[in-house]
């Protein structure tokens, strides 16, 4: 895992000043790779990398890394988790390996079989830069999930391409304004997290996933090499054995690793998944759970069972609202994008690097891939009235939702607000937005003081997630509309918030966080299996259940599920006052409407997540 920068050239060549500003943004982030740095230049790019070594611990996986003759260069950051599999045949083609990193592959498999067919072979996530000198180009390229980040900055020719891990490192070189972008944070106040391919800071775009981008002789172009599709299959018995073949060869391809490596472990099925599996490829496992004195938050007792079951070595790390208070401003910092979520995971992380881990497999992803949310049921109960609704007279349903939306607004509930998503139309993007949103329109244009008018053109743009020319389904497409909203939640609320904050928050504290239920593999097959048998009934993700095969592991899908949550709230409340303050600051925010919405969740009538968005607004964070 690592942090990279740069700066490429089409046009005119590279100055000291480029060069000053790739070491600033490549020291900025220095906790993404305490353990080596390099930079190498030439006459058209500067290329600058901080590693935190997980493969290949010798000098000999040194980055930026060459070929042999110097004329293809690569920056790169993630894991390959097949490289072990494409390097026999890449040296039976006469490349020349000199070291036995993950790296190298991507260099000589590039020059085997270009960018696009190197990206189709790979398993893993990734975010990487590759300069061929030959050719005068350079390549941006991110992982099918996005699991890894990348931003770039591309002024009108002919400026240079400019890019990083993380968009504070782009601020830090000097290599945008930092201004904000009011698009981003309205995208914020909508979604709960940026939605890609915005950021919060004008001019700088992320890399979408799944996409590459080619940049030469003054133009750039994006293209998609892979997406979801988003339609079911027939499973039968065959195919629900690829799951589980799938599965534990993915699994056990994330325990590869040259440090030591743990599990997050809480008392749910996806971590009680990943032991499963785990202990069938490892003889030794070190697993870790946050516990809290709030008792009705604490996942202990479900985690120590799952523990004792598998015989892992078990720590549990305790943490109070003292230690919230204590460490906010780190984890304000440690932000590279406004977020209404994430402190779980800077603190599980601060724990797993305390305990000497530097790698660790989470089950993120688990509920996306195989629907562990309760909106799945939700979503099949009311197929027929959702159905019913969308073919309705329009002034019907606008009369029916807008007394729903009149009662959420009377008591409190931005959930019921939410529903005027749905009044112009039943779509998928809206229904997304209703369950999914994070603000209602009507909190959104007094935040900002905006007009109904303009938050429903930035909404219809922004809810389908980027494409660029590729030919698979989408989620319209989607036959099946629990399959259609899965698509949305998986680009929109796993890529831009789950998986940006998981980088984010693990980076803090130099841990690389693993995602095994993420490999494609695992993705391209759960996503043929048909709705019916995916959907939660009295077990939660039962062709997750089914395929992981373990006793505990099905005894805990019966119970109710619960997230790995914080007692957020009452911290919150117990430092209300500071925090209120903070919000305060919130330069594009009404201070009124934030002054309001504070009163409200006082009142206990507005979710903390809510007050706490304004917060992160209020800070460094929020840009």
């Amino acid at each position: 895992m690592c942090g990279i920068a740069g700066i490429f050239r089409s046009e005119g060549v590279i100055n000291p000043e480029d060069t000053a500003a790739v070491e600033e943004a490549t020291l900025a982030q220095s906790h993404r790779g305490p353990d080596d740095s390099g930079i190498y230049r030439d006459s058209r790019v500067v290329l600058g990398f901080r590693r935190l070594s997980i493969i290949d611990l010798s000098p000999a996986g040194h980055q930026p890394m060459g070929n042999e003759d110097g004329t293809v260069w690569v920056i790169f950051n993630g894991e390959i988790y097949n490289y072990r599999d494409l390097r026999p045949e890449l040296v039976a083609r006469g490349h020349c390996f000199r070291s036995n990193s993950d790296t190298e592959t991507l260099i000589h498999g590039y020059e085997e079989w270009g960018i696009e067919g190197l990206l189709k072979r790979l398993r893993g996530m990734f975010a990487l830069a590759l300069y061929d000198s030959r050719k005068a180009c350079c390549i941006l390229a991110r992982d099918r999930f996005g699991i890894k980040p990348l931003y770039y900055s591309q002024p009108p020719h002919p400026a240079p391409l400019a890019f990083a891990s993380e968009v504070k490192a782009l601020v830090r070189g000097g290599l945008v304004s930092g201004e904000r972008d009011r698009e981003g944070i309205l995208g914020f106040l909508l979604f709960g997290a940026v939605p890609a391919p915005l950021t919060s800071i004008r001019g700088v775009q992320c890399l979408p996933a799944g996409h590459y981008l080619v940049a030469d002789r003054g133009r750039t172009s994006l293209h998609q090499y892979w997406d979801m599709n988003p339609e079911s299959d027939s499973p039968g018995k065959d195919l629900e054995a690829e799951l589980r073949t799938a599965l534990q060869d993915s699994v056990s391809r994330h325990l590869v690793s040259d440090v030591p490596v743990g599990i997050f472990l809480s008392g749910g099925v996806d971590s009680a998944g990943l032991v499963a599996l785990a202990r069938r490829s490892s003889a030794r496992l070190s697993t870790l759970t946050v516990v809290f004195d709030e008792k009705e938050f604490s996942e202990a007792a479900l985690a120590r069972r799952v523990s004792e079951r598998f015989g892992t070595d078990h720590q549990e790390v305790r943490v109070t609202g003292d230690d919230f208070i204590r460490e906010l401003p780190k984890v304000l910092a440690a932000m590279d994008q406004p977020t209404n979520d994430g402190v779980n995971t800077y603190f599980v992380s601060r724990a797993a690097r305390q305990a000497g881990l530097t790698v660790v497999l989470s089950g993120l992803g688990g509920d996306e891939i195989f629907w562990g949310y309760k909106h799945y049921r939700w979503l099949a109960t009311y197929k027929d009235p959702l159905r019913w609704l969308a073919w309705a007279p329009s002034a019907l349903r606008k009369g029916l939702l807008g007394g729903a939306v009149a009662f959420g607004r009377l008591r409190g509930r931005e959930n019921w607000m939410r529903l005027s998503f749905l009044e112009d139309r039943l779509s998928s993007e809206g229904l997304y937005l209703a369950v999914r949103g994070f603000f209602a329109p009507e909190q959104i244009s007094r935040l900002l003081d905006i007009d109904s008018t303009e938050l429903r053109a930035f909404s219809d743009k922004y809810s389908n997630p980027p494409r660029a020319g590729a030919s698979h389904a989408s989620a319209a497409h989607a036959s099946d509309s629990a399959a259609a909203f899965s698509y949305l939640e998986t680009k929109r609320y796993m890529h831009d918030q789950l998986l940006r904050d998981t980088d984010v928050f693990s980076m803090a504290h130099s841990i690389e966080v693993r995602v095994p239920y993420l490999d494609h593999s695992v993705t391209d097959i759960a996503g043929r299996l048909t709705a019916a048998s995916k959907r939660p009934g009295l077990t939660n993700k039962p062709a997750l259940v089914r395929a992981v095969g373990d006793e505990l592991v099905s005894d805990i899908a019966r119970q109710r599920k619960r997230g790995f949550t914080f007692p957020f709230a009452s911290w919150m409340r117990k430092n209300a006052g500071p925090l209120q303050e903070e919000a305060g600051r919130a330069k594009l925010l009404d201070p009124a409407a934030v002054r309001n919405l504070w009163t409200a969740f006082g009142a206990g009538r507005l979710h903390w997540s809510r007050a706490w968005a304004t917060v992160v607004l209020g800070t460094e964070a929020g840009c």
